[in-house]
């Protein structure tokens, strides 16, 4: 028997069948020199399969001595093509030739083993199980770290279509048309369109005289949020109701500079901008997305949308101001609860900048009409009281 070709032997518990299908997996690799055409991994699999399996045993010679005529006829490929494969395979490291090029291939069995081989060896690839074996769980890591950069990227784009800034989403639709990263399988690209789209967010296009937000959240979700709005756990609105609806624009300019930069900068906002800007705003006071699903889903889209408006704007009060909202799922929570204080705060709003409310306890008088300050505190009085967040 021929030393130099005997081999170590599989692994226990591997055979010749799972070696091939482990083949099948790695012939994609993660990098171009690494990967097998379709031809030579049939021509490696012929090969695995044409032995026995106590070729596979330490100490044993694996390989095959058939002509290359009678592969290639097997295959249903040409004689050129079985060559070049095989040279493939002799490059990667999975075989060796073992005859002399051009020569008959021959071998001799003694007793069910090999004793000589003229032909293809497999040594390589069955002592090379380990190596085989690593870079099967190295394309599996590469794999998922293309998925992450895959889904960081589609994270990216929510991100700045929830800007509603047209200039922005029309950079980073240059960057990357339609936003479809499926088909791109380089590292080095993906990498590259993240950073493109990071960079468009460090300095993102806000309304003249706004000012960049410290409080944008790091990743944009979608919300779950109902797309009519449901009647049938509302009350009906009242004739003072409907005398005082308030519109989008109003709503606009009631809202905190962090929240005026995520509503649209070249036109009037909507309804639809003011209720996508509140479910961003959600995670900025700690609404979880089921408080926020229920909120729509009793209150309807808009009335929700002005509640966290309004929890956004006096959550912004100074830290010692009475008024101010320090529980913004306590906030949603009371107006849940009682949902005819929203109209009061909008209105106590309306006379009083961001920032600037009145500090001072509201004290009614039975005989002595209502000024719009104390109206105002008493509003902002309830919105604190319904949080539970009362200084005594």
């Amino acid at each position: 028997m021929s030393i130099s070709l005997a081999h170590n032997g599989l692994p226990p518990g591997v055979t010749r069948f799972s070696l091939a299908d482990l083949i099948e997996k790695i012939a994609l690799g993660s990098r171009r020199e690494e990967r097998l055409s379709a031809t030579a991994v049939r021509v490696l699999k012929h090969y695995l399969l044409g032995c026995r399996s106590s070729d596979f045993e330490p100490g044993k010679i694996c390989g095959v001595w058939e002509q290359p005529q009678t592969t290639a006829q097997a295959l249903r490929i040409s004689t050129k093509v079985l060559h070049n494969a095989e040279a493939e395979l002799e490059r990667g490291g999975f075989i060796e030739r073992t005859h002399i090029p051009h020569a008959r291939r021959t071998g001799q069995r003694s007793d069910g083993v090999i004793v000589s081989l003229s032909g293809i060896s497999l040594r390589p690839l069955i002592d090379g199980f380990g190596r085989w074996k690593a870079r099967l769980e190295a394309m599996e890591l590469h794999e998922r770290a293309m998925a992450s950069l895959r889904h960081e990227i589609v994270m990216l784009g929510r991100e700045i279509r929830a800007t509603q800034a047209a200039a922005l989403i029309e950079e980073a639709e240059r960057i990357l048309p339609r936003g479809r990263v499926s088909r791109i399988s380089s590292a080095e690209k993906l990498e590259a369109l993240k950073a493109m789209l990071e960079a468009l967010l460090v300095q993102p296009e806000l309304p003249s005289g706004d000012t960049k937000s410290s409080h944008r959240t790091e990743e944009i979700f979608a919300p779950n949020t109902p797309v009519k709005d449901s009647s049938k756990n509302r009350k009906r609105a009242t004739d003072a109701d409907r005398s005082d609806e308030v519109s989008p624009g109003l709503a606009a300019s009631l809202a905190s500079e962090d929240y005026r930069s995520l509503l649209p900068s070249n036109r009037a906002p909507g309804w639809p901008d003011i209720v996508d800007a509140s479910a961003i705003a959600c995670r900025w006071h700690n609404v979880s997305q089921p408080a926020w699903a229920e909120a729509c889903e009793r209150l309807g889209r808009e009335r929700a949308a002005l509640c966290l408006l309004v929890i956004d704007r006096n959550a912004r009060l100074p830290s010692d101001h009475r008024y101010r909202a320090r529980s913004g799922r306590k906030c949603l929570s009371g107006l849940l609860r009682n949902a005819s204080s929203l109209l009061p705060m909008i209105k106590a709003a309306k006379g009083y900048p961001e920032g600037i409310l009145p500090d001072r306890q509201f004290e009614p008088e039975v005989s002595a009409p209502r000024t719009g300050q104390s109206f105002a505190g008493a509003c902002l009085s309830a919105l604190a009281k319904l949080s539970g967040e009362v200084q005594p």
